[in-house]
């Protein structure tokens, strides 16, 4: 499966790694570190997760419970995928005016991606937990948020704090729930003076009545940290990578650009189905229980299907021109339930932020992080007024492509 410079390298720099692979072995190689099965041709890998042979079972730990077990059947699991999306939908729909005062309030100068972090968690404000919410676990979000501490870093010491702050938040959504379950509280609409319910409220309405209360807030911490940091790690990379390429991004409709910089640095990067049934892939023979890998950030960067694959290129987004597969929050029945408001928020934030302003990135040069997403490397950015040319009106643009 691998030597152990191979393991280290490939724990070292993931995605340097697998484009070596690719360009050594073709379509298919094993992985070191993990020991399964990586397909990298586009072709191959979309028969992966098409499966019409039924060979394959999914490899998600999304719905993972702190015991080690997962929240089921997976009809509960739409349940909550649906519940979280109709809440997060509603605010976004709703609070397009929130988004921009909290874009002014960034000021001239803000240190990203630490500041999209911040920016989506404020955002999402009194919908993640309402205000009679207990304010330890509304403090522990926030430092949830601006730590980013579900998928940073780096060495075994550095993830002790971590840890316990993932702990420590884990503990007070349980209890939070606790408390709502001995108020009556079932999560539905009427709850807490009849409003709709909070992004806990709508997953506690979403599970049976018997869910263990840390296996419900497992899941709320996941989808919690799903609507900021993603979101904020999109908005930072159209930014970073349209600085790198020189391209002005309100020259595009803003959903092309952060469309592109999806394909570049797309959020599901790695995806793992498992072995059910023997088959041949790529010459190689797989048995009931080995697992096969792809990734979406070679399929996305393929030149065969996108060319020019490692250029920013929002332009590519106009009609009739995508060329390849396509999977920046993953395929299939686990694909993430909450990627259109995701890409619509960052595509409304990236407006606000270059609505009226001129943009300069610095640093953003060392390699990105990566773990569970692909998170950039720290910039600052710097917005300035650019004035409007005198007898011009320079004509609305939305994040949906219209101008």
């Amino acid at each position: 499966m691998g030597t152990a410079a191979g393991v280290w390298g490939y724990r070292r720099d993931p995605l340097g790694f697998l484009e070596a692979a690719a360009r050594t072995h073709g379509e298919v190689f094993w992985l070191p570190a993990e020991g399964s099965l990586h397909v990298a041709d586009p072709g191959l890998a979309m028969m992966v997760l098409r499966d019409p042979d039924h060979c394959y079972g999914e490899v998600s730990e999304f719905f993972g419970t702190p015991g080690g077990g997962v929240l089921s059947p997976r009809a509960v699991q739409a349940a909550v995928g649906h519940a979280a999306r109709r809440v997060l939908q509603a605010h976004l729909s709703c609070c397009p005016d929130r988004l921009r005062a909290l874009v002014a309030e960034l000021g001239p100068d803000s240190v990203w991606p630490a500041a999209g972090h911040d920016l989506m968690y404020r955002f999402w404000g009194e919908v993640v937990l309402r205000p009679d919410g207990t304010p330890r676990l509304r403090r522990l979000l926030g430092q949830v948020a601006g730590r980013h501490a579900w998928s940073l870093p780096s060495s075994h010491m550095a993830e002790i704090p971590w840890h316990f702050l993932r702990v420590a938040a884990l503990r007070a959504a349980a209890a939070e729930i606790r408390r709502r379950r001995a108020n009556g509280e079932t999560g539905g609409v009427g709850d807490a003076g009849g409003g709709e319910p909070d992004l806990l409220g709508a997953i506690i309405g979403a599970v049976p009545p018997d869910t263990a209360p840390l296996d419900i807030a497992q899941v709320y911490m996941k989808i919690f940290r799903s609507a900021v940091v993603p979101v904020g790690d999109a908005v930072a990379w159209t930014l970073l990578a349209a600085a790198r390429e020189g391209v002005a991004l309100d020259a595009y409709p803003a959903v092309w650009s952060v469309q592109e910089s999806l394909r570049l640095w797309p959020v599901a990067w790695f995806t793992g189905r498992r072995v059910h049934r023997a088959h041949q892939i790529g010459g190689v023979r797989l048995e009931p229980g080995d697992s096969v890998t792809l990734s979406a950030y070679l399929l996305h960067r393929d030149e065969r299907h996108w060319p020019h694959a490692t250029r920013f290129q929002p332009d590519r987004w106009a009609a009739g021109t995508r060329r390849g597969p396509y999977l920046p929050f993953g395929a299939g029945p686990f694909a993430c339930a909450g990627a259109a408001v995701a890409r619509a928020l960052a595509a409304e934030t990236v407006t606000a932020l270059t609505q009226g302003a001129r943009l300069s990135v610095a640093g953003g040069q060392a390699r990105p992080y990566v773990q569970g997403i692909i998170s950039p490397p720290r910039f600052h950015l710097r917005r300035d007024p650019r004035p409007a040319p005198r007898g011009a009106r320079k004509p609305a643009e939305s994040s949906s492509g219209r101008r």
